[in-house]
């Protein structure tokens, strides 16, 4: 699989030839020469290690959002060290609970800053730490939620950069298919799913559909939905794009068929695990997922059979919510200390993966990424995603990715 384009390998190669030099030793007259790198001082990397760092919450109120985007960075890292690690070297994984606060997550960050970590993996709602990552110049691969992942060049986000202005005509497209006009939008009352469902209703008029009614809020996960049911099936709306958390996304389609609007076919965000199918005892039937960045995990192809058997044997749920982004983001990392050659440093990291315009993420993104500057400084927004349906209780993938266009929606 390709990954990098060939300046980015000429960069490789180069930095390879002028950062390190190769010696031979020997052990009586008989012994076979044995190479031993000779490095200059590395940041994060020893003779045998590579030290990385993973800052998400780990505990705390948000910690159920994020459960297992840690064991999921873990469990790549292990296919990498039981096939020798990078360059002979293994790699070691240290966690920082920020549990979702501002001032815990600076003080993780600069923990992880003096244990001298090469890079970070990170998932939160928080942004304090990356101003003085940026000043470190440390690189940062994560869940792409937060401004810094559209701005800050050591920061990259797993599945396409910060979707600040810009947003993929992609879902539009895919309520098109099933022949929705009228198009409803809830959003949980946060200003990240508030710009994602102002951003999605400018993408409607594209696909020549149109809104319902004006965005419906909820104040929290677990508000009712009742009277934003009401609302929608009064307005004759035939789809509606829920952009929350899961648990909104299956009281509204249950809210929804309690009001005898059978036929508007709700969209829930992030719908991965066949056991919220079951437990919502039909409320879903008909429903649309869309994973949160990433393939369906019913695919039956090697690489997401690998992951979901690695998290198994491990006794963890495959199906958390951003716990494949974990998985990923270990596997950027990994990808770029393997591109930055024997002597990796973090300036040759973030140089070489600014270069890199069709990263697959080991093929479970929808489409490929680039991190190269696009309609932000960190590349561009996810212009692909996956979706699936549920039919009983089965989670049915499309057969390919819906893939739209970026448009500027303000």
């Amino acid at each position: 699989m390709k990954l990098y384009g060939l300046a980015a390998v000429g960069v490789a190669c180069a930095l390879l030839l002028a950062a390190c030099t190769t010696t031979a030793t020997t052990t009586g007259s008989s012994a076979s020469p044995t190479p031993s790198r000779t490095c200059g001082p590395l940041g994060g990397v020893t003779d045998s290690t590579i030290t990385l760092g993973v800052v998400f919450p780990k505990t705390g109120p948000a910690a159920e959002i994020f459960e297992n985007f840690g064991n999921a960075a873990q469990l790549r890292i292990n296919e990498i060290n039981a096939k020798g690690g990078i360059n002979s070297r293994r790699v070691v994984l240290k966690t920082y609970d920020d549990r979702n606060d501002a001032k815990t997550q600076s003080l993780a960050a600069q923990q992880a800053v003096k244990d001298g970590v090469f890079g970070l993996l990170a998932a939160s709602q928080q942004q304090a730490m990356y101003p003085s990552l940026k000043q470190a110049n440390i690189p940062v691969a994560g869940m792409p939620n937060l401004p810094p992942y559209a701005t800050d060049l050591n920061v990259f986000g797993v599945s396409g950069a910060y979707s600040t202005g810009y947003m993929t005509t992609a879902v539009a497209q895919r309520l098109r298919k099933i022949k929705a006009k009228k198009i409803a939008t809830v959003s949980l009352k946060s200003p990240g799913a508030l710009s994602s469902a102002r951003g999605f209703v400018a993408t409607l008029s594209s696909q020549d559909l149109s809104a319902a009614l004006p965005i419906q809020t909820l104040d929290a996960v677990n508000s009712s939905t009742l009277t934003i049911a009401q609302k929608i099936k009064k307005s004759k709306a035939d789809a509606v794009n829920v952009i929350s958390l899961v648990e909104s996304g299956v009281s509204l389609a249950r809210s929804l068929k309690n009001q005898g609007a059978v036929k508007t076919t709700v969209l829930v965000n992030g719908l991965i695990d066949p056991k919220t199918v079951i437990d919502a005892v039909g409320a879903l039937d008909g429903a649309v997922g869309a994973p949160s960045g990433f393939v369906p995990l019913q695919l039956n192809t090697p690489e997401v059979k690998r992951y979901v058997a690695g998290m198994a044997q491990a006794g963890l749920n495959p199906y958390s919510n951003f716990a494949p982004l974990g998985y990923i983001a270990a596997d950027l990392m990994i990808a770029g200390l393997t591109s930055a050659g024997p002597c990796p440093t973090r300036e040759d990291f973030i140089r070489i993966q600014r270069g890199v315009t069709d990263y697959t993420g080991g093929n479970l993104l929808p489409g490929r990424i680039s991190f190269a500057p696009g309609v932000t400084p960190d590349g561009d927004p996810a212009r692909c995603m996956w979706f699936a349906t549920v039919r009983g209780d089965s989670i049915l993938p499309d057969t390919g990715p819906t893939c739209g266009q970026i448009l500027k929606v303000g």
